[in-house]
């Protein structure tokens, strides 16, 4: 073997995310909750960084240039309370969500500066948009698989799949137990065991047809008397029990009202809605991120920063820029160091709040009227439109609106209401409501597949899967085929 040695030549081309971009995208992704307490957790840690009393101030401008020099992290800083304590009187520079503050000048910019595209840009921008959506069911499929797999056969674990991708965003079946088997080609017996231990696993109760279904394995899962008075009511007189009729179902049961009453409450601390635990991520209490409201003919954007602090930069570390001959090099280097990391958090907040204004501006000429008319006439853009409109790459987008919230007129919505990933231009509204107006026109005779209506809405430029159509279908509350045939 030769060796030696040689000059090899090549390009190489890598993306690399500046402090200043992987701050910026942080604080883009979280939620208004979430930034306030970020706010507060920076003033803590970085002296430079303080809230203003509301008084206006100034600045030179050759100061906070310096600040875009390159720092050495050879010399330890020195803690805070060792700088020098400023002159009396003090010089404010302050912002909130609302203002940018340059570097080179620190002062107001109103024009909108385009986002950074700190993610490489791919011609399949719809990997964002799948993690947007991932909902329920997908989490499901992460967490219950493992354990099916373990204890199912090969080919059962994948019907169990398919079944678990199948549910609703609570965790019920959208098919029939014979619109499975068709699908799967698996014997009606052999799925009704599949569902048994689908229905069986950690919380209990998923990949129920109802929540009669659903409660009845929760009870058994509790370790319920199967012969108890809450097992009666659900099996003998659900009806009953969906009408309040608390009086009839003692009569027939033989027991007195409040008997009845005790075992309803017992049946409230049931879940009703299974896959509740394999939501992602929504929070019980949401602060939206920008209000749209009428003045006049014209809809206006406001940015709901209130709850923020007010931001200045120390004149404790600019007075030591602004002399330096007066302080040491570790008190200069830190309030450098200091200084700089402020400045970042400022911009990276400024960055948040345009972006997030263009979208709502982007949402507010779209939507006119959805704000006019209601839900009816949602018309979502793509991630794709709504990227090219501002300007920036679709997995900005994404994660833009996630866990951002818009306060309207017709209520609190989530960005990525107005925005969704594939189905064209078509909101899950608008399919849903095309669904509808499909099944009430269609011959009671004759009634429409699911696969005859997929059929349908691709005629309307509306491409969905057939397993969509059932999932839709049965959201409105639309019996199956054979259910609504009328002899």
């Amino acid at each position: 073997m030769r060796m030696g040695l040689g000059l090899d030549l090549k390009q190489q081309l890598e993306m690399r995310l500046t402090p200043q971009l992987i701050l910026q995208m942080k604080l883009l992704q979280v939620t208004a909750l979430d930034l306030e307490q970020l706010v507060r957790e920076e003033m803590e840690q970085n002296p430079a960084l303080e809230e203003s009393d509301g008084s206006p101030s100034t600045v030179e401008a050759e100061v906070v240039a310096s600040l875009s020099e390159p720092v050495p992290e050879a010399v330890a800083p020195v803690p805070a309370e060792n700088a020098p304590a400023p002159e009396t009187h003090e010089t404010q520079i302050e912002t909130k969500p609302g203002e940018e503050y340059t570097i080179g000048e620190l002062m107001p910019d109103d024009g909108w500066s385009p986002a950074v595209r700190a993610v490489a840009e791919s011609d399949d921008e719809q990997a964002s948009a799948v993690d947007l959506a991932a909902g329920p069911a997908q989490r499901l499929v992460e967490c219950l698989m493992p354990h099916l797999r373990s204890v199912l056969s090969e080919d059962d674990a994948r019907v169990a799949a398919y079944v678990i991708e199948s549910l609703d965003d609570d965790g019920f079946l959208t098919m029939t137990d014979d619109e499975i088997a068709r699908e799967q080609d698996v014997d009606p017996e052999r799925l009704r065991s599949i569902l048994y231990a689908i229905q069986r696993l950690e919380p209990g109760g998923i990949a129920c047809h109802d929540r009669r279904e659903s409660f009845l394995v929760q009870l058994e899962l509790a370790g319920a008397d199967p012969a108890s008075l809450e097992r009666k009511v659900l099996t003998d007189h659900w009806d009953l029990l969906v009408k309040k009729q608390t009086a009839k179902i003692a009569k027939l049961c033989g027991v007195t009202e409040d008997e009845v009453r005790r075992a309803v409450q017992r049946l409230m601390t049931l879940e009703t809605r299974p896959a509740r635990c394999f939501a992602p991520g929504t929070p019980d209490y949401v602060s939206p991120d920008f209000s749209v409201e009428w003045q006049g003919d014209t809809l206006v954007a406001s940015a709901n920063d209130e709850r923020f602090p007010r931001l200045r930069l120390s004149q404790r570390y600019i007075e030591i820029l602004k002399s330096p001959k007066s302080y040491t090099p570790e008190q200069v280097q830190f309030a450098r160091q200091k200084l700089q990391r402020a400045l970042m958090f400022l911009k990276g907040i400024e960055s948040r709040r345009r972006t997030l204004k263009r979208l709502v501006e982007l949402i507010i000429d779209e939507q006119r009227d959805f704000f006019l008319h209601g839900k009816q006439h949602l018309k979502p853009a793509t991630l794709r439109q709504a990227a090219d409109v501002i300007g920036v790459h679709a997995s900005t987008v994404s994660r833009a609106i996630a866990g951002k919230y818009l306060e309207t007129d017709q209520g609190i919505f989530p960005f990525g209401y107005f925005f969704k990933a594939g189905a064209g231009d078509k909101s899950r509204t608008s399919i849903k409501q095309k669904i509808q107006a499909i099944v009430n026109a269609e011959d009671r005779q004759k009634p429409l597949s699911d696969d005859e209506i997929c059929t349908m809405l691709k005629t309307e430029r509306i491409s969905i899967s057939r397993r969509t159509v059932a999932k839709y279908r049965a959201e409105l509350g639309v019996p199956a085929c054979n259910d609504r045939k009328c002899f």
